[in-house]
């Protein structure tokens, strides 16, 4: 199955930015203890991350709004995610990363709504189920080679090295979907 130019340049930056997020995903919480917090403000934080992100896809996610600008909010999304690596290169408190992940939760909201649907239109049931496996598949690769490489570069380096690289993969995912923008609609494929 040939697999569409809008599909391909999704799944590059998707992969780009999970493979990004994982980069300090396991190491998160010693983060969080490097900057004052401790293991409650860790869980706090990711579940405001995780709630503002499921309340904004619930609420603007469904608007007429996003529907007509999918492929704008898809790369408005993932430039949010490339702001919010700066942010984590100047967070010193819980307070701070608390509203980081709130900017970082709507990033999502605004993310998730409008890839998924343009990821799925069009495409037949075994399409779907062919493409979406493709998804998974390189979705969980990229996140356990990101979590390996995310320890050692902190090790070797710093957090602070860490986010610039997450910055740096997060404006790589942007361009890759800005892609979208020029491709027409009658040339999905």
């Amino acid at each position: 199955m040939k697999i569409s130019k809008i599909n391909r340049f999704l799944l590059a930056a998707s992969f780009t930015a999970y493979f990004s997020e994982s980069l300090f995903g396991p190491i998160y919480a010693i983060f969080v203890k490097n900057i004052g917090g401790d293991v409650l403000a860790a869980g706090a934080s990711y579940g405001i991350f995780a709630i503002v992100g499921g309340l904004f896809i619930f609420t603007v996610g469904r608007t007429n709004f996003f529907k007509t600008h999918s492929r704008g909010m898809v790369v408005l999304g993932f430039g949010m995610l490339a702001l919010g690596g700066i942010g984590y290169l100047i967070v010193r408190n819980s307070e701070q990363l608390f509203l980081l992940q709130i900017f970082m939760g709507i990033a999502d909201g605004i993310l998730e709504p409008s890839w998924n649907g343009i990821f799925s239109a069009g495409l037949s049931e075994e399409q779907s189920i062919h493409f979406w496996s493709i998804f998974g598949a390189g979705q969980k690769i990229a996140i356990g080679i990101g979590g390996l490489i995310g320890g050692l570069l902190v090790t070797i380096w710093s957090f602070q090295t860490l986010f610039i690289i997450v910055t740096f993969l997060n404006t790589i995912a942007t361009i890759l979907s800005a892609r979208i923008l020029w491709i027409k609609k009658k040339n999905y494929s």
